[in-house]
């Protein structure tokens, strides 16, 4: 071959509930002025994907970039490609989902700039060996993965100068490996590097085609690339050293080579993503290792050839890594297969079918359900995006289903896969998500904001936090940078707030604890549990009571108290009433212990999250109590107390907590510390609140207390 085919694809992409100041800055640093230039240099064919997200911004913010699009359509000089429409991970979502985004977001192009999509961009290149006979029925010819796949099939880079046929139950698709040493230079090195690049491939012998595919958030929104991108005028540069190298540099879309030359082969990949992803996938030991193992080979003079033998982990690994996405990700597809039954039966509308379709889709967006440097699941309001998706979904469910206003209903099942029970209860006013483990709430859906009051984070060890101490203190320099090398911090002492949880961060989590016990320990978990009931498994009993649904838990559990082992019985029952946003809740705390006097603490533990630790319009209101911080990422204690209230001027509503027998509060937020495309940052992830009590239990002599924990709507203004 004369000339080198040069595949340039660019992928963008913006998460469901991002903020619209954040797109339209991606739009005005990166989207907008890629095209503008795009535009001076005809020459240049390139692929581009947008996800459905990004056609709605456009649509309607932008209705004029849409024309500019389509007349680069037109002309021939892009080829869009296509995906699911609000950039699931399509492996992972139900079979009926995986075709329904991808023809959704197809029939948009079709509508929008007047092609139909061959090539689908595969989201964050989750590859799955079942995917071709879906990606085909769905009528996309090929994809773009990594080379990295493609290495870890048993291929060398020497091999990857075109695409691969694969299958699955003989469903045949084309397959691009893109170059991840395209993807280290461009644009974070010298134009000049990838023509060198291209220039040592022309020297091979029927070379085929050179494939850049990635972000093109990088044109102009990752750190300091606006600068050199464009002010500086990297892609201006890089057009124009193509333009003086035609006579061997070919431009050419994927699905123009796709169509003039044959497939190199077939090969059957390996479920894998990108590198970086199969890192941040492994559990927090094993990633810090393989960081380690990755480290050394690069110093080993064979260590290119023995790195294409060494995988790490595997996307579907997020679920077990963390347990909120796992949850959440359950939720949604036991929700899909009920509404995909319904629909089946044409128990909905078609209009309305057409609403709790989108709702459930926008639920299934996968920036919220895994973490990397990119914050993803570490970001509240990307994980209140999906929630809220699902909520309104489910609102919409429980519409066909109920037409009446008093009604209360309870799922018994295990819901998430860990061999355990769960609850799902549901009135016209609160989803709600009980656990055997700890008996404990997980979800608390206030379906008249469709908010999950209950969405913290647990704070984890992450395999990037050693970096944090490295980082300490250390001034940025500024230099042009990939993401995955940038680790300065956004403010000073950031390692004081490397606090790790012992459990999870959930709700009515039973703590009993000694008088050596206070905030400060608490909050930083340096204190002595003496109980045994933390994520233990309880006995579980449903009731139907008088328009209310009772759920009681119960553990025959045990306190070390002075060395002494002194059997508990704690029962604690929810009473869920048909109409209320509200739970009422009884503790019954018995001592076993044939005469053993027990003297010591017991709390009730909750995590509320309002997404905002230091706005002026979230606050806590402590009944009879002047508190002069009441924000909620404020620390403090309050005595003798028995109501209080988190506020959300925002959304208009507020959380309370009630009870019968008053109480001390300990309050303080729960702050993650991430890595982010900018550097170390700490996130607000939710308000953890301690209600406690000292107990002087005599052998058969229960300890009872009573608690409401309700949502309702709250205007300021109101007297």
């Amino acid at each position: 071959m004369e000339k080198v085919a040069f595949l340039f694809c660019i992928h963008n992409h913006q998460p469901v509930g991002n903020f619209s100041h954040v797109i339209e800055n991606a739009y005005q640093k990166a989207y907008h002025p890629f095209i503008n230039i795009l535009k001076e240099y005809p020459f240049m064919k390139i692929t581009i994907h947008y996800s459905g997200i990004l056609w709605d911004f456009f649509r309607n913010n932008h209705p004029d970039f849409l024309k500019e699009l389509k007349e680069l359509v037109r002309k021939g000089q892009i080829e869009i490609m296509g995906g699911g429409y609000y950039e699931p991970i399509i492996s992972i979502i139900p079979d009926d989902d995986k075709l329904g985004q991808i023809e959704l977001l197809s029939k948009t192009i079709r509508s929008l700039v007047g092609m139909s999509p061959r090539g689908l961009w595969l989201a964050e290149r989750v590859w799955e060996p079942h995917l071709p006979k879906f990606l085909v029925n769905a009528g996309i010819e090929y994809i773009s993965v990594d080379d990295y796949h493609f290495k870890k099939a048993g291929l060398k880079e020497e091999d990857l100068n075109g695409y691969f046929l694969t299958e699955d139950e003989g469903f045949v698709i084309k397959v691009f490996p893109g170059s991840e040493k395209l993807r280290y230079i461009i644009p974070f090195h010298p134009p000049e590097e990838t023509i060198e690049y291209l220039y040592q491939l022309r020297k091979k012998v029927d070379i085929g085609a050179a494939i850049f595919a990635d972000d093109g958030e990088k044109f102009g929104v990752w750190p300091y690339t606006y600068h050199t991108v464009y002010e500086e005028g990297w892609l201006k540069h890089f057009f124009n050293l193509i333009q003086e190298n035609l006579n061997w540099i070919e431009p050419m879309t994927m699905g123009t080579y796709a169509s003039k030359y044959k497939p190199l082969g077939r090969i059957y990949l390996p479920c894998s993503s990108y590198m970086e992803m199969d890192e941040w996938s492994l559990p927090t030991e094993a990633m810090i290792a393989y960081g380690k193992v990755i480290e050394r080979l690069k110093s080993n003079p064979d260590g290119n050839e023995i790195r294409r033998f060494i995988k790490g982990g595997f996307w579907r690994n997020f679920f077990s890594k963390y347990p909120e996405s796992n949850d959440l990700h359950k939720r949604v597809i036991h929700l899909s297969e009920k509404i995909k039954d319904k629909i089946r039966k044409k128990a909905f509308s078609i209009v309305r079918s057409k609403k709790v379709i989108y709702y459930l889709y926008q639920a299934q967006c996968n920036d919220g359900y895994w973490h990397g440097v990119f914050g993803g699941l570490y970001l509240p309001h990307l994980r209140h995006a999906l929630y809220e998706n699902l909520i309104k979904a489910e609102i919409l469910y429980d519409q066909l289903r109920y037409k009446r206003k008093d009604w209360v209903e309870v799922e018994r099942l295990d819901l998430n896969g860990d061999g355990g029970e769960e609850f799902l209860l549901k009135n016209p006013k609160l989803i709600l998500l009980f656990k055997s483990q700890g008996g404990s709430l997980l979800e608390m859906d206030f379906k008249p904001k469709a908010f999950n009051i209950l969405n913290p984070l647990t704070r984890r060890r992450e395999g990037y936090h050693q970096k944090v101490l490295e980082a300490k203190g250390k001034i940025s320099d500024e230099k042009l940078k990939t993401i995955h090398e940038i680790f300065e911090s956004k403010e000073e002492n950031i390692d004081q707030y490397l606090i790790f949880d012992r459990y999870r961060r959930v709700s009515f989590i039973d703590h009993f604890f000694s008088e050596k016990t206070d905030l400060e320990s608490f909050r930083r978990h340096h204190y002595d549990e003496i109980g045994d009931f933390i994520e233990k498994e309880y006995e579980v009993r449903i009731d139907m009571l008088y328009k209310k649904k009772r759920i009681t838990f119960s553990r025959m559990g045990n306190i070390f108290l002075d060395q002494k082992k002194i059997p508990i019985y704690l029962i604690k029952s929810f009473m869920v009433p048909t109409s209320q946003s509200l739970i009422e809740a009884s503790y019954q705390i018995i001592n076993r212990g044939n005469g053993v006097e027990v003297i010591c603490f017991f709390g009730i533990e909750f995590n509320i999250n309002l997404l905002a630790g230091n706005s002026e319009d979230r606050y806590y209101e402590i009944e009879g109590q002047y508190i002069t911080d009441r924000r909620l990422g404020s620390i403090g204690e309050s005595k003798n107390i028995s109501r209080f209230s988190l506020i959300d001027e925002y959304r208009g509503m507020r959380v309370f907590i009630w009870s019968d027998k008053n109480f001390n509060l300990w309050r303080f937020p729960v702050e993650t510390v991430s890595l982010s495309e900018s550097g170390f940052e700490r996130i607000f992830q939710g308000s953890c609140l301690l209600l406690f009590w000292q107990m002087e239990l005599k052998s058969e002599s229960p300890f009872l207390v009573n608690l409401k924990l309700g949502i309702e709507e709250y205007n300021a203004g109101r007297i």
